[in-house]
């Protein structure tokens, strides 16, 4: 039975962690699994998407990989590390969970950018260097989602 979110006003489903993890894996390419070690990497080219989705450069150099890093990997036609996939996943994962609490991407990269009160007047771009942070910020969305606004 689709709800309303609180935030947007629409009506659809409204999505926890799970589904908004899911439906991350599901969009924005494959990844690729190391053998042996288990973990996943991705092409550099997410983080090319990653830009397109509304994140300026210095903030994915920032958070992701710093500018020569990204573009040797891109020259050479590598995928990212583990932990750099593992950071653009993180801001896949929370950019389109922003999208679906908000109802559209310009409201939810705003959102990303504003000082906000709940997170002790941080801004949650801020707190995507870590997957603690992005927890963080995955909470205060999901709040927003089920209309508990502090």
């Amino acid at each position: 039975m689709p709800l309303t979110s609180a935030a947007s006003g629409q009506e659809r489903p409204l999505m926890s962690r799970n589904r908004a993890t899911k439906a991350t894996r599901a969009a924005g390419g494959r990844a690729q699994r190391e053998s042996g070690t288990g973990r996943f990497r991705v092409s550099p080219a997410r983080v090319d998407k990653l830009r397109d989705a509304g994140f300026s450069a210095d903030e994915l150099y920032g958070i992701v990989a710093p500018r020569r890093t990204l573009s040797r990997r891109k020259e050479r036609n590598e995928t990212l590390t583990p932990t750099e996939s593992d950071r653009v996943i993180r801001l896949e994962r929370i950019s389109e969970l922003a999208e679906s609490v908000f109802g559209s991407r310009d409201k939810a990269q705003r959102w990303l950018r504003s000082e906000i009160v709940a997170l002790d007047g941080l801004k949650p771009i801020e707190l995507l260097q870590s997957e603690t942070g992005a927890r963080i910020v995955e909470d205060e969305l999901i709040r927003i989602d089920f209309g508990m606004l502090a």
